[in-house]
């Protein structure tokens, strides 16, 4: 067997197994202990496709939305806002899905050990001007949520009516040095 042949079904069962093992995550009839035996791999290799609650049992009902209020050394101001879904195109919404669903995860607890690099990174981005921007900056990260209404609900809700956010909770506060 020449090794260009060996090579070639290497890397078709390295896609098989791979193909495998995202279906095992995926399918929520899989076995429970066979997922969790898999999970921290997948993790690592960045393949976990985690919870697909869009659609039944128990679809996901609530719209998300982060800011931050960066206080800089000098005394000046600025805010981020974090797209805003109902307002971006569709080519948007495509092409920028896995940082909607970054935003949306970064505010979970698991979360946290990213919390100061971002913050510095949105304090540098906010002002291009400022050398060293993040040093001295206080950021306030703001996590707001909306409750979507329930499909059983009558009347249905019109599309175009923007959804109710709350006033939202601080998610943390880093004053970066």
């Amino acid at each position: 067997m020449s090794l260009h042949r060996l090579r070639r079904y290497a890397v078709n069962a390295f896609i098989a197994v791979v193909l495998a093992v995202v279906a095992v995550d995926t399918l929520p009839q899989s076995p429970a202990a066979l997922h969790m035996a898999l999970t921290p791999w997948l993790v690592r290799l960045g393949l976990n496709q985690g919870m697909w609650n869009l659609f039944a049992p128990d679809p996901d009902h609530v719209n998300t939305r982060l800011r931050a209020e960066i206080t800089y050394r000098d005394g000046e101001k600025r805010e981020w806002r974090g797209p805003d879904w109902a307002n971006v195109s569709v080519w948007e919404k495509w092409a920028g899905h896995r940082r909607f669903e970054w935003y949306d995860h970064v505010v979970l607890q698991s979360g946290a050990p990213a919390w100061e690099s971002w913050c510095r990174y949105l304090a540098r981005t906010q002002r291009l001007e400022l050398p060293n921007a993040d040093r001295g900056a206080e950021v306030r990260m703001i996590y707001q949520e909306a409750t979507i209404p329930s499909a059983d609900l009558r009347p249905w809700p019109s599309i175009r009516q923007p959804a109710k956010f709350d006033d939202g909770w601080v998610l943390t506060i880093e004053k970066l040095e």
